[in-house]
């Protein structure tokens, strides 16, 4: 009971900050909390969705990959969009040449970076590493006038820590019967001869309007199919309804208002 009350405080925490930025386009493939797909219902272009936690994670690790997902996007993808890219606070800190450039770093390695570590059984070697190196490579590159905060921008080091947080809690939680079905879809994909795009991990993908949650079989290819509920009923299945004769108006005062045509009188021979 406990863990069904944590989850849902995560997905609560997290619905309320998809809300709030649901105007804002995607900031690329590492934003926090929007991606394209495939629209089911208009080929060959693209919808938006919502990012949020599944089940299949524990209490305490949901809890924190919502908190930082939203720490995440507010350093990265916040605030605008510039050049194709969106910025968020960590940009506008890091405009202060050194001192900016340090106070980001700061932020990325405690707000975000720490808050990783908490994870149930803590994080790999390789994990710190790889989240330490994203930290260092964007104070690096920062330090580099305007040019350096473009690049920031562009290279997203919290979103990028917080994409290594999801695939080391897939590779942890999620269900063996999820990763084989996923599996056999890029299989049959690759041998089909179409493009394959792996699903983003420890996500479920919702409609923007909250009224659809995206099935299994979009989860793990990355294209949306419509659910039954959404079907268009088939043309033509039904018979024809019976057309009756019309009644046409009259306009006169002899008239009584309207008039019916007159049926042709056999005996009479009219």
């Amino acid at each position: 009971m406990a863990q069904a009350v944590g989850k849902y405080a995560a997905k609560k925490l997290l619905s309320s900050e998809l809300k709030k930025h649901q105007s804002r386009e995607p900031g690329g493939q590492y934003d926090p909390y929007y991606t394209y797909i495939e629209d089911p219902r208009r080929p060959g272009k693209k919808k938006k969705v919502k990012k949020q936690i599944p089940d299949y994670l524990p209490d305490n690790d949901a809890m924190i990959l919502a908190k930082v997902r939203k720490r995440a996007y507010m350093l990265d993808c916040s605030l605008f969009n510039f050049l194709g890219q969106r910025f968020g606070w960590s940009s506008v800190i890091g405009l202060f040449p050194f001192a900016g450039d340090g106070a980001d770093g700061a932020i990325a390695f405690l707000w975000v970076y720490y808050a990783c570590t908490k994870v149930t059984g803590g994080l790999p070697l390789s994990v710190h590493v790889m989240m330490l190196l994203n930290i260092a490579l964007d104070f690096v590159v920062g330090l580099v006038p305007f040019l350096g905060d473009l690049l920031d921008a562009a290279f997203k080091a919290n979103s990028r820590n917080v994409r290594e947080l999801e695939k080391l809690l897939d590779k942890r939680y999620k269900p063996k019967e999820l990763s084989e079905k996923e599996a056999r879809v890029r299989r049959e994909k690759r041998a089909s001869g179409m493009r394959y795009e792996s699903p983003p991990p420890a996500t479920v993908l919702e409609d923007m309007d909250d009224q659809e949650v995206y099935p299994l079989d979009v989860q793990e290819s990355g294209v949306a199919r419509p659910t039954p509920s959404a079907a268009r009923p088939e043309r033509g299945g039904g018979p024809a309804p019976d057309r009756q004769q019309s009644k046409r108006s009259g306009g006169g005062w002899f008239s009584g208002g309207s008039r019916r045509e007159r049926r042709p009188d056999i005996e009479m021979g009219r």
